[in-house]
């Protein structure tokens, strides 16, 4: 049985509008199943990372002075939810190349592993370089998210810098005892093409 305001709506209003503030009140009362089945997806999926327009991706093939770069999986270093960092593995015939998307600018690293760089442990605030010595210019904590093909136990909490004299480049990623020491040089972007 209804009360007496509810049939005086109910008469005033008509049946398709009491339909619908019968439904209104419903929802209301009813906890909402979406951000439920956000969280759901997010967990399905692993954390996300805010990219740029623009933005190189996983599966994409670069090419620059003739050679091509396959990028085959990437190591995200997140600050702030966005990429302080991306290194994308770019494999050749049995060597370990990496392209690196900093943040900012507009040049890319072309960088290979560099054993000598790696034995000397987390770097202060230079390198030794052939003739002369890099300056680091970037370092902090980040979050690093991988995907794709990369090498196995990098994900989490871990650290990284950027070392830099005139167009040569390194880079230091450490995470646990997992560390991927980079050397190479910078690469303009603009002479960097898309293949098809």
């Amino acid at each position: 049985m209804l009360d007496p305001i509810s049939l005086g709506l109910l008469m005033a209003i008509g049946a398709g509008g009491a339909a619908a503030v019968a439904r209104w009140r419903r929802k209301r009362e009813r906890p909402s199943a979406a951000p439920a089945k956000a969280t759901e997806a997010a967990q399905r999926t692993g954390p996300q990372v805010s990219r740029e327009a623009g933005a190189y991706r996983v599966g994409e093939v670069l090419l620059f002075m003739g050679e091509e770069y396959w990028l085959a999986g990437e190591l995200a270093l997140v600050r702030e939810g966005t990429p302080a960092l991306t290194l994308f593995v770019a494999p050749e015939r049995a060597q370990d190349r990496w392209l690196a998307a900093p943040r900012q600018g507009d040049v890319l690293y072309a960088l290979v592993t560099d054993a000598p760089l790696a034995d000397l442990g987390w770097p202060g605030v230079e390198v030794p370089s052939a003739g002369g010595t890099m300056r680091r210019v970037e370092e902090g904590a980040c979050t690093i998210i991988p995907s794709g093909e990369v090498p196995e136990g990098w994900s989490g909490a871990g650290r990284y810098a950027v070392f830099r004299a005139m167009e040569t480049v390194a880079v230091v990623v450490e995470q646990g005892s997992n560390r991927l020491a980079l050397k190479g040089k910078t690469v303009p972007r603009r002479m960097v093409e898309r293949m098809g």
